[in-house]
């Protein structure tokens, strides 16, 4: 389980005056999910991105679509076989392998999440210790950052080990797509550091609650590590289960409206964790038992997971019958939810749906502040959508930190009206952070799937289909370069001092597994071998030629 375990170099990046950190510790770069990189932490400009040039490529034996995530000068990502790997940063040579073991059926991989690198206490020697966390399959794993040793696992799937035997001929999907995010976040008198990540149970009722977990994990003087499970929020009833016991409280229970397959976002002034949850396959079933039945963005509280707000879009619609036509477009939240500052200063979460609509809340509240169509949607047919934001925005900041533009790159679209025809492309586009006026509109290749990263005024965007990396101005939408990547990307390009990394290889898309599920898709690729489209997974990184 345990590869070997290099010797530490010195560090990929160093933190320039004024910058909190080179590192890209995280999915989305830090807890409000901005996928951006603070002023003054790399080199990268519009000046000198056209010099990218090939740093190294890392071969995984299958396809990674998590993010990397770097931290000082090791590079930690999870492949689709359930290998996690620790990379150097310099050269791409791995410092240590773990394989993780998964026992449920998942859609897309056993490691799908991306990985949070954060130090913790150690109460056996006194110091803190880094600590690596991410979702594989139904478990959260905890690793030691520099061996890769296990230090502690926790099952959430919701079913108790009775539900679990009894349905193991037909095992329905539960898994972790998430990517955890760790804040501290005041819990009475104190501040706790906090773990949050969201739960996927695909639509299947009968097997329980899905929705956001909140944990922490602490080390004993014996040196054992152990998660602590502090409460589930289920958002399909907005019930909270408490402790470990809550993890099953409800098992067998749902009609699996509850999903989250983004990322939580949390909000340290508010002490607030965002999220938005996926469609429901169950919207008659849900509504008959007084259950919430479609896609929504929710906030919780941080300490207690108890309910702030909610908006879910068709709910907001003025007839039952568009109610229900909405509710069963398959419009997930699965871009996840970012949280910024306007120029006005107000505080807001915006988050991109499959519909392709950027909507923007007040934090606090969850009143309306603007929702912009950015395209067309991707809807094949009722229940079956593939476009929109399915990659998550950026928020590029301005030079009082608060929020100039948001930008985001867009999947399938499939127009059913004439507005839609003329939207209907994959592209980049820009909204204005303040208004969400539609800026510019840059057209790509083809669908995009993953996620937008912006570093000093730069957006950079993996181009799936076409296997290519684009920087484009985030204010204007120019061009700036482009380069071929090896491998269709679904992951974001992180950025880390002079270097970008970015993981390759998309075996499987949301496309063929809505269009064929996961049986048949099995046996499909058992006759004739994996997808075209992942000629080559692993780990591509560039670095700056000219500072």
């Amino acid at each position: 389980m345990l590869g070997s375990v290099g010797l530490v170099s010195p560090m990929a990046a160093s933190a320039a005056p004024g910058c909190p950190s080179a590192d890209w510790a995280e999915y989305g770069q830090n807890p409000n999910r901005t996928f951006a990189v603070a002023a003054g932490c790399s080199p990268i400009t519009k000046s000198n991105v056209s010099t990218l040039v090939p740093k190294w490529f890392f071969h995984a034996k299958d396809s990674i679509t998590a993010s990397p995530a770097v931290s000082g000068n090791t590079v930690y990502v999870g492949a689709w076989d359930g290998s996690f790997y620790a990379l150097d940063a310099a050269t791409g040579k791995p410092r240590w392998t773990f394989a993780i073991t998964a026992t449920n059926p998942t859609a897309f991989g056993k490691i799908p999440s991306s990985a949070n690198v954060v130090s913790l206490p150690d109460a056996a020697t006194g110091k803190p210790r880094r600590v690596v966390l991410f979702g594989g399959g139904s478990s959260l794993w905890a690793l030691d950052a520099a061996t890769g040793h296990l230090l502690a696992t926790i099952d959430l799937d919701p079913r108790t080990p009775a539900l679990r035997a009894k349905q193991a001929s037909d095992a329905p999907v539960v898994e972790i797509e998430s990517s955890p995010v760790v804040a501290d976040v005041k819990a009475g008198r104190l501040r706790k550091r906090l773990i949050y990540v969201g739960m996927d149970v695909h639509n299947h009722a009968g097997v329980g609650p899905a929705g956001v977990v909140g944990l922490q994990l602490r080390s004993g003087r014996d040196g054992r590590w152990t998660f602590t499970a502090l409460w589930r929020h289920d958002p399909e009833t907005d019930r909270v289960y408490n402790g470990t016991a809550g993890l099953t409280a409800a098992s067998g229970q749902d009609q699996g409206c509850g999903d989250v397959w983004s990322s939580p976002a949390v909000d340290v002034a508010t002490n607030e964790v965002v999220f938005g949850t996926a469609n429901c396959d169950h919207v008659s079933e849900a509504r008959a038992a007084g259950h919430h039945w479609s896609e929504a963005m929710v906030a919780v509280r941080a300490d207690t997971g108890a309910l702030v707000w909610r908006f879910a879009p068709a709910a907001a619609l003025p007839t039952r019958v568009d109610q229900d036509a909405a509710a069963n477009s398959d419009v997930d939240f699965g871009a996840s939810a970012n949280i910024f500052t306007l120029p006005n200063g107000r505080r807001v979460v915006g988050e991109g749906q499959k519909s392709a609509v950027y909507w923007v809340r007040d934090i606090r509240t969850g009143a309306p502040v603007w929702n912009t169509v950015a395209g067309a949607p991707g809807n094949l047919q009722d229940g079956f959508a593939v476009g929109g934001f399915i990659g998550s925005t950026a928020v590029e900041p301005g030079a009082n930190g608060r929020a100039r533009r948001v930008v985001g790159a867009t999947a399938i679209p499939f127009p059913q009206t004439a507005q839609q025809v003329r939207q209907a492309t994959w592209a980049v586009r820009g909204l204005d952070a303040q208004t969400g006026r539609l800026s510019w509109t840059y057209k790509l290749g083809g669908p995009s799937y993953a996620a937008t990263s912006i570093v000093n005024g730069v957006a950079l965007v993996p181009d799936t289909v076409p296997s290519a990396l684009l920087a484009i101005d985030a204010d204007t939408g120019a061009p700036l370069w482009a380069a071929p990547v090896i491998g269709p990307p679904s992951s974001t390009a992180v950025v880390a001092g002079d270097s970008v990394y970015l993981g390759t290889g998309t075996r499987e898309t949301d496309l063929e597994y809505k269009a064929v599920g996961l049986t048949l898709q099995k046996s499909f690729i058992n006759a004739v071998g994996e997808s075209p489209l992942s000629p080559l997974s692993g780990v591509q990184a560039f670095r700056l030629a000219v500072h």
